[in-house]
């Protein structure tokens, strides 16, 4: 071979090449998730199921929350094991990412009925028994083999039965800011993500006239000191905050996940693109880096299968489907739907199942497996 056909020989393959890689990365799906709090906390005993559905659907991150009384200064021991525990045998099925987010278990008299004013989330919630809180949970989880640990500080902090409203937003931007310090001193490694919000406002009611949570994009807003515009007003010193990411739930219950909210606030997967882009809105305030709004985590998403909010498990199934397809799109890193099984207690509010409470398997979960 003469040099001249050589190279045109070394061009063609890496035209090739060029052609093949970017159509593969274009495609690049998120990384499926899964979470089933009673599977693999409360109920060890249900863990092994759980393990072998991983495999099964070929997941890649499972989420866990650990439950915070917002005084105490350290998590509960038993219950911080039981997540090492269920963390490791999920790497050894064959996820890798770890997400880890304290739900702080407050009461009603975080949001009380009524029209007074409720309390100010300060006098809930103790930002230095939280700086001693996740530096112990941190110290705990570090260290899981072949685990890439990620955490999100607060769950849902924009519902006020988690951070009352009065003060919330400047309560969690500086428990975000002590969870980032405190875990990348422990652990350097681990990946810290604002947000973990739900999607949108609880409507007011008689019971409620003060409401019962913000947006997620007022919330945002209000965390990095925000006017309607995005533009900053105030400090910035003051309202900046250190992420790696951004973790969002953007589930919508009933809704066609392609049918946009008229509201743009509202953060539902329809929605999504309205989040990317107001959250580069607000990176260019410097208040956020751009870094981190650029890695979204998609870390709650759910059909219901019992309640007001159920619906056919059919189309359940084919809203998932566009849902991935819309996840897929936005590039958004990851996809976590919550819950495997539907709880055993009938009690329990929350049920959406990939699975009956027997392990039966839906249209929902034949769905989630093929997702690619």
């Amino acid at each position: 071979m003469t040099r001249n056909r050589a190279t045109l020989a070394l061009a063609t393959a890496a035209a090739s090449a060029a052609v093949l890689v970017p159509a593969g990365a274009a495609t690049a799906a998120p990384v499926k998730g899964l979470q089933d709090q009673e599977m693999t906390v409360n109920k060890p005993e249900l863990t092994q199921p759980f393990l072998t559905a991983l495999g099964d659907a070929k997941v890649g991150m499972v989420r866990f929350n650990t439950s915070w009384d917002g005084k105490n200064k350290a998590p509960d021991a038993g219950q911080v094991q039981v997540v090492r525990t269920s963390a490791a045998a999920a790497v050894q099925a064959g996820a890798k990412q770890i997400l880890v987010s304290p739900n702080i278990t407050g009461s009603t008299s975080f949001n009380p009925r009524g029209k007074k004013k409720g309390p100010t989330a300060a006098s809930k919630v103790s930002s230095s028994a939280y700086t001693s809180y996740i530096r112990n949970l941190a110290t705990a989880l570090k260290g899981i083999p072949g685990a890439e640990l990620y955490y999100a500080p607060i769950n849902e902090p924009n519902w006020y039965r988690h951070l009352p409203k009065r003060g919330g937003a400047a309560l969690y931007r500086k428990l975000h800011n002590i969870a980032y310090d405190e875990i990348k001193e422990i652990d350097p490694s681990a990946k810290v993500l604002f947000g973990e919000l739900l999607p949108y406002d609880r409507a007011l009611s008689r019971n409620y006239p003060n409401g019962q949570s913000t947006d997620a994009g007022k919330f945002v807003r209000e965390v990095l000191g925000l006017k309607s515009n995005w533009k900053a007003t105030g400090k910035s010193s003051s309202y900046k905050i250190k992420a790696d990411g951004v973790s969002l739930h953007t589930y919508d219950f009933k809704a066609n996940p392609t049918k946009k909210r008229k509201d743009r606030d509202d953060w539902t997967q329809a929605n999504l693109g309205y989040a990317k882009s107001d959250l580069k809105k607000a990176a260019r305030t410097k208040r956020i880096s751009s870094s981190a709004v650029s890695r979204i985590y998609l870390t709650e998403f759910a059909y219901k299968t019992r309640g007001k909010d159920k619906i056919p498990t059919g189309t359940a199934a084919k809203y998932l489907k566009s849902a991935w397809s819309i996840a897929k799109k936005q590039k958004v890193k990851s996809f976590v739907w919550y819950q495997l099984r539907d709880p055993q207690s009938s009690g329990e509010q929350w049920q959406s199942g990939l699975q009956t409470k027997s392990g039966s398997s839906r249209s929902t979960w034949t769905a989630f497996k093929g997702l690619k």
